[in-house]
């Protein structure tokens, strides 16, 4: 199965051309909004561009930036009914063509923004990730696996869930992917144990596109 896998497009998905692109699958690890949506106006301009982008299948998760969706996410959820290719995944799985994707849009604690829990509160909802999950898709990513950051704050620099890199390591035998966002400058793609890593933000820490949509085969 192919997948072409992008996240962090903050409202300039339309600047995107994916015509080109061929996969089974189009994965977006969230943040398709500046964080402001008033009115859900920029997720519904984001999911019509998506539903007419040339895939079988779109899966989605939300982000840090989804704000409105965490606030009003039955709202969300009868927007997203308009669009029937389009599969939102929030803590939950689908399986496709017999690969089961698991997505989840949570991330460490900074600040206050939409999706995001201390690790230790991470560590449980990790739990819910099935045993034979084959693409894991979460808008942050794992300790030390394409999550260094430029401006840490005085903080550690490496800013992935620790509990989530645990998980990955009890997923060894089936988990193919994970793909991931958040981390702008993180962006690129690593195979560490039979496991593709992916961080697919395609704009840079100054919020540029400058960054591809990144294709892979699992």
């Amino acid at each position: 199965m192919k997948l072409c896998a992008l996240s962090d497009t903050h409202g300039k998905h339309r600047e995107l051309d994916l015509s080109n692109y061929s996969a089974d699958v189009l994965v977006h690890a969230g943040d398709w909004t500046g964080g402001r949506d008033s009115g859900f106006s920029e997720t519904i301009d984001f999911l019509q561009w998506l539903e007419h982008q040339p895939f079988n299948h779109k899966v989605i998760i939300a982000g840090n930036h989804e704000l409105q969706v965490e606030a009003d996410e039955q709202h969300f959820r009868e927007i997203l009914l308009m669009y029937p290719s389009i599969i939102y995944l929030q803590d939950s799985e689908v399986t496709i063509d017999g690969v089961k994707f698991y997505g989840s849009p949570y991330s460490n604690k900074f600040f206050d923004w939409a999706f995001m829990e201390d690790d230790y509160y991470l560590k449980h909802r990790w739990k819910n990730i099935p045993d034979d999950t084959n693409v894991l898709i979460t808008h942050g990513p794992a300790y030390g696996c394409h999550d260094l950051v430029k401006n840490d704050y005085g903080r550690d620099p490496h800013v992935g869930s620790k509990s989530l890199m645990y998980k990955k390591q009890e997923l060894v035998c089936t988990l193919k992917a994970h793909i991931s966002g958040h981390i702008h400058e993180a962006y690129g793609a690593n195979d560490i144990h039979g496991c593709t890593n992916v961080c697919a933000s395609v704009l840079d820490e100054k919020y540029q596109l400058v960054h591809k949509p990144i294709t892979i085969t699992i």
